[in-house]
């Protein structure tokens, strides 16, 4: 992920967030089956998905903190 990309995510609405959380999640899921069904030869895919779910995890997290703050 590039430096410019994570500023994006950064600066997107809160209601924004969870829903790219989920289509990560989902994508992640699906890149989960194509390995087991052995389509998938790109695994690298799995830890940038992993790093992009962790990142909108924490983006959440920092926006709710705030907001009780």
């Amino acid at each position: 992920m590039k430096k410019s990309d994570k500023i994006a995510l950064t600066s997107k609405s809160v209601g924004d967030l969870p829903k790219l959380l989920a289509d990560k999640k989902k994508a992640f899921f699906e890149a989960k089956a194509k390995q087991f069904l052995g389509s998938l030869k790109d695994t690298s895919v799995f830890k940038k998905l992993r790093f992009e779910i962790a990142l909108l995890s924490s983006l959440i997290k920092n926006h709710q903190d705030v907001k009780t703050k």
